[in-house]
C-alpha cells in the first residue's frame, strides 16, 4: 500500500493528541489544573516504551512481513478474498476483535497482567494515560498482533492501518472529558465512548473487568463482558492496592511487574 506509515503514525498520534486536548479544555469532567509531573510521568514511560520495546518488536514486524511476502501463508492467502476493500474491511474486524481478546486475556492471565497492570494503576485518568504502557507489554501486544499476521496472512499494513483509525478513539477514551451525552449515546452504537472505557479504569473488580473492547463496541455487548456506565466516570480510579506512590514514578511503573511475586490476576485484585 502506497503510504508512509512512519510518517503517518506521528501525524495521527500527535494530531490525535492535540485534539483530545482541546476537547479536555472545552468539554472537561471537572476543572483540575493540569497535573503537568502526572502527563510528564505517562509521556516518559510510553518513550522508553517506544524505544526499547516498540523499535525491537517493529524490526521483526517487517522481518515477518518479508517471510510472508516470500513464502505466502495463512488464510488469507489461501482463500483470497475478492478485492483489496474486502481485506481491508475484514482484516480490519479480525484485527479489532484480536486486540479485544488480547486484552480481554491480560485481566485473565497471571503472567499478562503483571504488564498490563500499570496501565490499571493510573489514578487520574487523562490523555497521557493513553501512553501508560510497561515496555514488555508493548512487546508482548505487539508479538500477538504477528501471530495473527502469520495464522492468517493479515498484510502488515493493515495492522497499520487498523492502529492509525484507533489512536484518536484511545486518546479521547481517556481523556478528563464528558461529551455531550446525546452525541455520545449515537457514538456508543458503533464505538466504545469515554463513559464506557472509563468505567474499565474503575477501582471496583466487577467494573473494571468489563469493557475490554478498544475500538468497536461490539465485541463487548456480543460476547457478554460490556457494562453500560451509570455516569461519565467511575467514583475512583486505579486498583485498590496499587495507589501508592511508588507506583506513579517512572521507575515504580517499570517495576510494578515484579512487585507481584506471582500472584494471580484475583489475588492482586484482593479477591479470595
Amino acid at each position: 500500500m502506497l503510504i508512509d506509515y512512519e510518517a503517518a503514525f506521528y501525524v495521527v498520534m500527535f494530531g490525535s493528541v492535540v485534539v483530545a486536548f482541546w476537547c479536555e479544555a472545552l468539554f472537561p469532567i471537572d476543572s483540575s489544573k493540569l497535573n503537568l509531573l502526572h502527563l510528564g510521568r505517562n509521556f516518559s514511560i510510553w518513550f522508553v516504551a517506544f524505544l526499547s520495546a516498540d523499535y525491537v518488536a517493529g524490526y521483526y514486524l517487517v522481518d515477518i512481513q518479508s517471510i510472508i511476502l516470500q513464502q505466502p501463508f495463512g488464510i488469507f492467502f489461501w482463500f483470497p478474498l475478492p478485492t483489496d476493500w474486502w481485506l481491508v474491511v475484514i482484516g480490519v474486524l479480525i484485527v479489532d476483535i484480536s486486540d479485544y481478546f488480547y486484552h480481554r486475556l491480560s485481566h485473565r492471565s497471571s503472567f499478562l497482567w503483571r504488564f498490563h497492570l500499570v496501565h490499571h494503576t493510573d489514578t487520574t485518568l487523562d490523555v497521557s494515560t493513553s501512553l501508560r504502557t510497561h515496555p514488555l507489554e508493548m512487546v508482548l501486544s505487539n508479538f500477538w498482533k504477528i501471530g495473527i499476521a502469520l495464522v492468517l496472512g493479515v498484510p502488515i499494513w493493515i495492522l497499520g492501518f487498523r492502529e492509525l483509525l484507533t489512536f484518536p478513539f484511545l486518546f479521547l477514551q481517556h481523556a478528563n472529558i464528558a461529551l455531550p451525552s446525546k452525541f455520545e449515546k449515537l457514538l456508543s452504537y458503533l464505538i466504545v465512548t469515554p463513559s464506557v472505557h472509563k468505567l474499565h479504569h474503575s477501582v471496583i473488580h466487577r467494573e473494571h473487568d468489563r469493557n475490554f473492547g478498544e475500538g468497536l463496541i461490539f465485541w463487548d455487548k456480543l460476547l457478554g463482558s460490556f457494562k453500560e456506565p451509570e455516569s461519565v466516570r467511575p467514583a475512583q480510579y486505579g486498583i485498590e492496592h496499587y495507589q501508592g506512590e511508588k507506583y506513579q514514578t517512572i521507575g515504580g511503573m517499570l517495576m510494578t511487574p515484579f512487585r507481584l511475586n506471582g500472584e494471580s490476576y484475583e489475588e492482586s485484585m484482593g479477591q479470595p
